[in-house]
């Protein structure tokens, strides 16, 4: 695929306390006359020197997405009360559409007093596209005996009534001088409802202490393809290569052959040190890839496209 880069779309202006800076996570959705970008941001330090993370979106022009024509100015998710999985943040993961409902899958995280934080991920649906509600107080994949260190960014496909999950899945935090890192692979899973799953195959192994995370799975003429970021091993000083966005097919949604990456990091600008998170939107007969850019989405995010003809 030839992915022709078009651009900066959206970050905050750091006017919002709760907004202040930071688009990641991306999520396009096409609506009747616009597309909108569901995506996470990160709030102003507070005096402990800690920020929160919440979703909120902008609505792009679906013949133009460069311009936005309407920004949201509230999250759509309340952070949980302290304990629960999602007390310090909440991240967006994948929105479906299925049986007339907005599904949004998001992450929700907690500062750990070891390692950085933990993650698990939640859901909460919509009728409206705007205005959502969390399905439970706890998580819907929590940390378990399958997912020991947690659970990352995840892309749901549904086909003949079976909901199918590829997600990060997290390996074990790699301790330096004076932080841990965290590593993960790929890792398949199935539902009947979306709510509860079975977990199953490891479809992209790390190496040793690499990183394979934030998989993104479209099916395009009964072939599966799935965009995904991944990082450096991390060194003796804590130190990695930034993300990149990887690439790799599939026939059985299990097996995926490595491919050559499609896109890689611009020479100067907001997109020139690291690209992340990618999310594919088919419109007609194109291909959209919305992707944040330099230190984890901090300069915003962008999108690229391609033809399918």
């Amino acid at each position: 695929m030839n992915w022709i880069k078009q651009g900066h779309i959206y970050a905050p202006s750091g006017m919002l306390d709760w907004m202040y800076h930071y688009a990641a996570q991306v999520c396009p959705v096409e609506f009747s006359d616009f597309i909108r970008v569901y995506f996470t941001t990160r709030s102003k330090l507070n005096d402990e020197g800690n920020y929160e993370t919440k979703i909120t979106f902008v609505d792009c022009d679906k013949n133009d997405p460069s311009k936005v024509i309407y920004v949201h100015d509230l999250p759509l998710l309340s952070l949980g009360t302290p304990g629960t999985f999602d007390e310090h943040g909440t991240m967006a993961c994948e929105i479906i559409f299925h049986n007339n409902t907005y599904c949004l899958y998001y992450i929700g995280w907690q500062r750990s007093t070891t390692v950085p934080y933990i993650n698990t991920i939640g859901l909460a649906t919509s009728k409206d596209g705007i205005n959502f509600n969390k399905v439970s107080e706890g998580p819907i994949i929590g940390v378990s005996k399958d997912n020991p260190y947690g659970v990352a960014k995840s892309s749901i496909l549904i086909e003949n009534g079976m909901f199918h999950m590829w997600y990060g899945h997290y390996t074990p935090w790699i301790q330096s001088e004076n932080s841990f890192k965290p590593t993960y692979n790929i890792r398949y899973a199935t539902s009947l409802d979306g709510i509860s799953w079975e977990f199953k195959n490891i479809c992209i192994p790390s190496s040793k202490n690499k990183a394979v995370a934030t998989p993104c799975v479209r099916k395009i003429n009964d072939i599966y393809h799935m965009w995904y970021g991944y990082r450096a091993e991390v060194d003796e000083n804590g130190k990695s290569g930034p993300y990149k966005i990887g690439y790799a097919t599939s026939f059985d949604k299990i097996n995926w052959d490595l491919e050559k990456d499609q896109i890689d990091i611009s020479e100067t600008g907001w997109d020139s040190e690291m690209i992340c998170y990618p999310n594919i939107l088919k419109l007609k007969d194109q291909m959209l890839l919305f992707y944040s850019g330099n230190n984890y989405g901090k300069t915003g995010f962008g999108y690229a496209k391609t033809n399918l003809k």
